[in-house]
C-alpha cells in the first residue's frame, strides 16, 4: 500500500465460534474463557501460518484480511485454505470428554479502499469495502462447521477448491443478490490437473515435450524439460495434456506443486513428492520410505543416516518402525543436510528401480521453498542416469536461469496469436466472435491465456458482447473499466511486490496513457525518476521501452487497467487535472484528450464545452463515428435538458452521416473508458 492509502482486492474471513451463550449457561466462565482463548489462539495461528492479518478478535470471533498489507496472487486460495485449517484445528482442540467447538465461517473478495484514518490521538489503517460487510453476513447464514464463500471467491481460487452452490441470498444492507457456495473438505487431489477446457495454441511446444517422452522411453535416459512463462500463461496447463500419453506410453505420472504460502515450510516439496508418491500406491508415505530406502544390504551406518535424513524431514524424533539407540536426527545443521539429500538420492534411485520409468512434473517451482532446493538440484543432476521424465513449470526469474543449464529443453511461453485467441475466447463463451471484438480482446490482453479466459466472461457478462446472428460482438454502448476480480488480484500482487517509488510511477503511468514519456511522469510525480525504477518494472513484466522514444509503454492494456484501479479515487482527480493542465500547453495535443482528462478530474465547467469543440472538430475532419460519441458524453454530462437534447440530437445526426459515410456507427473509438487516453 502507498503512503496515502490504494484500493486493492482482500479476502475477507470471519469465523465465530458456535454455542458461546449457551456454554456460558452450562459450564463456569472461568472454564468458558480457557477453552475460547485457545480457540482463538488456533485460529490466530491459521491466519499467520497462511499469511493473512489478523484485524481483530471480536468477542468469540476473529475477523482477518488477506491482500493487507501486502498482496498475494492466491489470496482467496490462502483465506479459504486457513478456513478449513480452524475448521480441522478446533476439531482436534478439545480434550477428552469435552464438547468439540465448531465454528461458523464466513469469506468474501472484493475491493476495498485501504486509506489511514485518525480519530483522536489513534491513527490506523482502515479498510472500507462491500467485501468484508458480506463475510461477515454470510459467516451468521452458515450452519455449524461450515464455511460460506462467495463466488468471486470462489472465482478468485481459479478451479483449485471444491464447492457445492447454497443458492442465491439477498444480505442486509447489500445490493442484489449474492450468490452462495460451501466449502468442501478437501482441496482437489491434483491440483494442476488439466481444465475441460482442450488445449489451444500450443501444440508445437506440446510436440516438444512428447519427443522426450518418446527419448527416454527409447534409450531409458532421463531427460528434463523447463515450461517458462508468465502467471496466466499456460504452463501447468500443457504439461498436465501431456498425462495421458505419458501413461499410455507406460510412463508413472507424479504432479508435485508448490505453493507461494508454503515458501518457509522447511522442505515442504520433499515432503510433497513422499506424499504423491504414497498416494499412488494407496499406501502411508513411511510404509512407502521404508520399502525404497532400507534394505538387506544396506550398510547399518548408511541406514542410520538416511533414517536420520527421513527423520528431520519428518519433523520427527525418530522414524518410525526403525530402531535405533541413538536419536536419528541430526544434531548438526550440515549434518542434517547431508543426510538428507542422502536419504533423497536413494530415494530417488530406487523409485526408479522398484515403479519403472516416470514423469515428474514439479510445477510453480519458482514458489519452491529454499531449504529442497538442493534435493531439486541433485534431482536434475541424476535424472539424465535414470528413466525420469521431469517436467518443470515456473515463472522468468532467478531459479528458470539457474536451473535452465541442467534441462534438455527449454519452452518459453508467449501470448496466444490472434486466431487462438479467438478459439480459446469462443470456447469459453461457446459461439464464434465478431473480427472487432477478437480484435478487442487480443490488445487488451496481448494473448495470455487466463487474461483472455477472464476478460470474455467479464465482456460477456456486464453486457459489452452481444449475441447477434450466432456471433458475439462487441456493443458500442458499453465499455467494460472494471478488471474481474481473478485478474485484479493476480496483476495487484505483481505491483504489490514493487518498492514504493516504482508504484506510484505505475499509478502515475495509467492515468497518462498505454505509452507515457519520461518527462511527463517527472512532471506528474514531481520529482527525476531514477532509471533503476523503470527497471524495476521491466524486470517485473510490467512495462517495455518505446522503440525510437523516451518513453514507456505498459506490456498489455490489463496492467494499465490494474494500475488504475488501485489508485484512490481522490488521486485519480487530482493526476487528471494535472495532466490536462499540463497537455493544454502543448498545441499538438488533441482537444477532445485534454477534454477526457477534464472529465475524469471532475471538471465539467471545462470538460463540457471541450467535448463540444472536440465533436466539431471531429465532424469537419469526417470522423462521425467519433463525434457522435464525444457528444453523447456531454450530453451524459450535462444538467441542463435543453442543452443535453441540443448535444444528443447533434449525436444522431453525427450517426446518420457516419452511417451514410460507410462508418460503423457505435463501435468504440480509441478513447478509453478509464483516462481518456
Amino acid at each position: 500500500m502507498t503512503s496515502g492509502g490504494d484500493r486493492r482486492v482482500v479476502s475477507a474471513l470471519f469465523a465465530d465460534l458456535v454455542d458461546y451463550v449457551r456454554m456460558l449457561g452450562e459450564h463456569d466462565a472461568e472454564e468458558v474463557k480457557r477453552r475460547v482463548d485457545a480457540a482463538l489462539g488456533v485460529m490466530d495461528e491459521a491466519v499467520a501460518r497462511f499469511q493473512g492479518t489478523r484485524e481483530k478478535f471480536i468477542g468469540d470471533a476473529i475477523f482477518a484480511v488477506f491482500g493487507h498489507p501486502h498482496a498475494h496472487d492466491d489470496d482467496a486460495l490462502r483465506a479459504s485454505l486457513c478456513a478449513m485449517s480452524i475448521r480441522a484445528a478446533l476439531a482436534d482442540l478439545a480434550a477428552d470428554g469435552e464438547e468439540p467447538l465448531a465454528v461458523r465461517i464466513g469469506i468474501a473478495t472484493g475491493e476495498v479502499v485501504a486509506a489511514p484514518r485518525t480519530i483522536g490521538r489513534s491513527r490506523e489503517v482502515s479498510l472500507t469495502g462491500p467485501a468484508i460487510a458480506i463475510a461477515a453476513r454470510i459467516q451468521g447464514l452458515a450452519r455449524p462447521g461450515e464455511i460460506l464463500i462467495d463466488k468471486a471467491t470462489l472465482d478468485a481460487t481459479r478451479g483449485r477448491l471444491s464447492a457445492e452452490p447454497r443458492g442465491t441470498h439477498h444480505l442486509r444492507g447489500h445490493h442484489g443478490p449474492v450468490r452462495l457456495f460451501v466449502l468442501g473438505v478437501d482441496r482437489r487431489v491434483e491440483a494442476g490437473a488439466p481444465a475441460t477446457a482442450r488445449l489451444i495454441g500450443r501444440h508445437a511446444e506440446r510436440a516438444r515435450l512428447r519427443a522426450l517422452l518418446d527419448a527416454c522411453q527409447s534409450t531409458g535416459a532421463g531427460q528434463l524439460a523447463m515450461v517458462v512463462g508468465e502467471a496466466g500463461m499456460g504452463k501447468s496447463r500443457l504439461i498436465a495434456d501431456l498425462a495421458d500419453d505419458a501413461r499410455a506410453a507406460g510412463f508413472g505420472w507424479t504432479w508435485t506443486e508448490n505453493v507461494s504460502h508454503g515458501t518457509g515450510e522447511p522442505y515442504r516439496f520433499v515432503r510433497a513428492v513422499a506424499q504423491a508418491i504414497a498416494d499412488e500406491q494407496r499406501a502411508d508415505s513411511g510404509s512407502v520410505a521404508r520399502r525404497l530406502l532400507f534394505s538387506d544390504d544396506l550398510d547399518p551406518e548408511h541406514a542410520r543416516r538416511i533414517a536420520g535424513g527421513i527423520a528431520a524431514v519428518a519433523r520427527e524424533a525418530q522414524f518410525s518402525g526403525w530402531e535405533a539407540e541413538a536419536p536419528l536426527v541430526p544434531t548438526e545443521p550440515t549434518e542434517a543436510n547431508e543426510a538428507i539429500l542422502q536419504a533423497s538420492l536413494r530415494y530417488t534411485q530406487r523409485l526408479a528401480d522398484v515403479f519403472g520409468p516416470r514423469v515428474l512434473v514439479i510445477d510453480d517451482l519458482h514458489w519452491a521453498d529454499r531449504s529442497s532446493l538442493p534435493v531439486i538440484d541433485q534431482l536434475f543432476r541424476i535424472a539424465p542416469s535414470i528413466p525420469f521424465v521431469v517436467l518443470v513449470g515456473t515463472r522468468p526469474g532467478p531459479l528458470a536461469d539457474m536451473f535452465a543449464p541442467r534441462m534438455t529443453d527449454r519452452i518459453d511461453l508467449a501470448g496466444l496469436d490472434p486466431v487462438h485467441t479467438a478459439r480459446l475466447a469462443e470456447d469459453v463463451v461457446g459461439a464464434e466472435l465478431a473480427t472487432d471484438a477478437v480484435r478487442a480482446v487480443h490488445e487488451r490482453t496481448a494473448g495470455n491465456p487466463l487474461f483472455v479466459r477472464e476478460t470474455v466472461r467479464a465482456l460477456r457478462d456486464d453486457g459489452s458482447l452481444v449475441l447477434r446472428d450466432g456471433r458475439y460482438a462487441l456493443d458500442g454502448r458499453h465499455r467494460t473499466a472494471a478488471l474481474p476480480v481473478t485478474l485484479r488480484a493476480l496483476l495487484g500482487a505483481r505491483i504489490d511486490a514493487l518498492p514504493e517509488v516504482a508504484r506510484e510511477v505505475l499509478g502515475v503511468a495509467s492515468v497518462v496513457g498505454t505509452t507515457f514519456p519520461v518527462g511527463v511522469i517527472a512532471d506528474l510525480v514531481g520529482r527525476q525518476v531514477r532509471p533503476v525504477t523503470f527497471r524495476h518494472l521491466v524486470d517485473a513484466g510490467l512495462i517495455a521501452p518505446v522503440d525510437g522514444a523516451d518513453g514507456w509503454r505498459f506490456a498489455h492494456t490489463l496492467v494499465r487497467d490494474a494500475a488504475y484501479a488501485g489508485l484512490l479515487a481522490s488521486r485519480r482527480r487530482e493526476l487528471h487535472a494535472r495532466l490536462a493542465d499540463r497537455l493544454a500547453e502543448d498545441p499538438r495535443v488533441a482537444i477532445g484528450v485534454i477534454a477526457r482528462h477534464r472529465v475524469a478530474a471532475g471538471d465539467l465547467d471545462r470538460a463540457i464545452p471541450q467535448l463540444d469543440q472536440a465533436a466539431r472538430e471531429a465532424l469537419a475532419m469526417g470522423a462521425a463515428a467519433e463525434a457522435a460519441e464525444l457528444w453523447e458524453t456531454a450530453a451524459e454530462l450535462t444538467t441542463g435538458s435543453r442543452r443535453a437534447a441540443g448535444f444528443r440530437r447533434a449525436a444522431a445526426e453525427a450517426l446518420r452521416t457516419s452511417e451514410r459515410t460507410g462508418g460503423i456507427a457505435g463501435q468504440p473509438t480509441s478513447t478509453g473508458a478509464l483516462s481518456g487516453d
